[in-house]
């Protein structure tokens, strides 16, 4: 009974859901949102950086990434935006700036960006060495495309069991924040 219970309660959440207008699961088509995702493990650091440029700021983007304006998006004008991100990005690890790595990267067609609904996908990691047990504070500013941007961030649950998130404070438009977290070894 119990399950069921359960059962018609995800339903019921999924017709609400489903009967909110659209403009909810949209956002600005004038803005290049920059929702980026910090997962913190032991051995390291990945920022998971989603871009979606609005059809009205798409062309500014794009012409970023496609400058020789073929229409298409090469593997080097991939990796040179994506570079040209991470001179934006700052991140800390108590006060010691981490060397970010691209180690992965997904563009889809210039046309689809065009719509507002494509969606840059970027990773990012670092290796901060060995954590110390205790306390820590990671801090992630974000200045790309500032005229233009909005921005989310928000720490990723841990995987490992040694590590618990605390604490996460942001600015107002989510550009930097700070993330708190014990390390338990």
């Amino acid at each position: 009974m119990e399950a069921l219970t359960t059962t018609l309660r995800r339903l019921a959440v999924l017709l609400v859901l489903l009967a909110v207008p659209s403009v909810v699961f949209t956002h600005r088509l004038d803005e290049y949102l920059q929702a980026t995702l910090v997962a913190i493990d032991p051995s390291g650091i990945r920022l998971q950086i989603n871009l979606t440029p609005g059809e009205a700021v798409a062309e500014q983007v794009l012409a970023l990434i496609d400058p020789n304006r073929d229409g298409t998006i090469s593997p080097s004008e991939a990796v040179a935006y994506a570079e040209l991100l991470k001179r934006d990005l700052t991140l800390r690890l108590d006060r010691r700036t981490l060397a970010l790595t691209l180690t992965a990267s997904a563009f889809p067609a210039p046309a689809e960006l065009h719509t507002g609904w494509g969606i840059i996908q970027i990773e990012f990691s670092a290796t901060p060495g060995p954590l110390a047990a205790g306390a820590h504070r990671l801090t992630l500013k974000n200045r790309h495309l500032a005229t233009v941007s909005v921005y989310l961030t928000n720490a990723m649950q841990p995987g490992s069991g040694t590590l618990q998130i605390t604490k996460q404070t942001r600015n107002d438009n989510q550009s930097a924040g700070e993330i708190e977290f014990t390390f338990y070894p």
